[in-house]
């Protein structure tokens, strides 16, 4: 399969991912930051365009914040699914 069908295959399997946050006490990724970069992602995926670095996404910290394990779960997964 080429590349432009693994992210077609990708982008239909995979919907946009519902991330728990960590309550107002915990440190997780800035909310803002994610939805932007998966906005990237998706978008891409979607048009046919190359996706940006998924490991080298970098996320600032906050209260209330996405979880961070799910969040590296996911991308680690998309990472993978894309190759």
């Amino acid at each position: 399969m080429t590349r432009a069908g693994r992210s077609r295959h990708v982008s239909e399997q995979r919907g946009r991912p519902a991330f728990r946050t960590t309550g107002f006490l915990r440190q997780g990724y800035q909310v803002e930051d994610v939805d932007d970069f998966l906005d990237e992602v998706f978008d891409a995926l979607a048009g046919g365009r190359p996706v940006p670095d998924i490991g080298g996404a970098r996320f600032r910290n906050r209260r209330g914040g996405y979880e961070v394990s799910e969040v590296d779960a996911f991308l680690d997964e998309l990472a993978a699914e894309l190759g």
